[in-house]
């Protein structure tokens, strides 16, 4: 399978042939996606995925409020299952039952689509930056990560996921994000990928979420102006070859 990397830069979009690329866990930013993909890998065992039954909502608590899962359903949509309050709050709406694919627009759906067919039919795991902007043009970088979930019967139908703005801005939450493009966009193999034992969190309150504003639909993320060429970086696609060994 090959890797695909959407890299922002001012270049022309360029192509090479080849494989998953291994990464390095210090390639991952923030905390959470760590600490999810970290849980992830130990409770997999060296199976392709994990079960959906498997998953310990206890054994990940501070980071909860960013997680969510997905199904995958026959019209190729990847919908909502659960979804922590932490993203309800930043985005401001309720995400059960949407589909993730309708939050994007032009090419951003299209290489988003692949990459959660990966995901679900290669077990591949997959690390996003993306950006989502105000209508007053405030920007916020975020990271997700997705990994595939199995059924009792070792079909993969599911994605674990979570999504965390990579710094701490104030004014997140307070102010709705109207549109969102893809940055840099990895398949990795959890395979090739370093491996660290998961350590269980002690238990803890956790905060109260901010009460969500209201807003008409989780659509209207693709429904608001991308942003032209001219505003920010071309996307550039890199396929690298296959490393050697691990």
């Amino acid at each position: 399978m090959n890797t695909v990397e959407w890299l922002s830069r001012r270049d022309r979009m360029v192509g090479a042939s080849g494989g998953r690329r291994s990464w390095g866990l210090s390639d991952m930013k923030h905390k959470t996606i760590h600490t999810l993909f970290d849980y992830w890998n130990a409770i997999r065992a060296g199976r392709p995925a994990p079960l959906r039954s498997e998953i310990q909502p206890g054994e990940i608590r501070s980071i909860l409020p960013n997680v969510f899962i997905l199904e995958r359903e026959k019209d190729e949509s990847y919908r909502f299952r659960l979804a922590g309050t932490g993203l309800c709050s930043i985005y401001g709406m309720e995400f059960r039952n949407h589909n993730l694919l309708s939050m994007w627009q032009g090419e951003c759906v299209a290489s988003l689509r692949n990459t959660l067919d990966e995901v679900t039919r290669n077990a591949a795991v997959s690390v996003i930056e993306y950006t989502a902007s105000t209508s007053a043009e405030r920007e916020a970088t975020f990271e997700m990560i997705l990994m595939p979930l199995a059924q009792e019967n070792g079909v993969i139908t599911r994605v674990l996921g979570a999504a965390v703005p990579i710094d701490e801005l104030p004014w997140i939450g307070d102010h709705l994000l109207s549109r969102q493009w893809i940055d840099r966009l990895q398949l990795l193999d959890p395979d090739r990928m370093p491996k660290r034992e998961h350590v269980a969190e002690p238990a803890r309150r956790l905060p109260l979420p901010r009460k969500p504003f209201s807003v008409a639909h989780i659509s209207s993320l693709a429904n608001r102006r991308p942003p032209l060429r001219s505003e920010r970086s071309y996307l550039r696609l890199v396929k690298t070859a296959i490393a050697p060994g691990e």
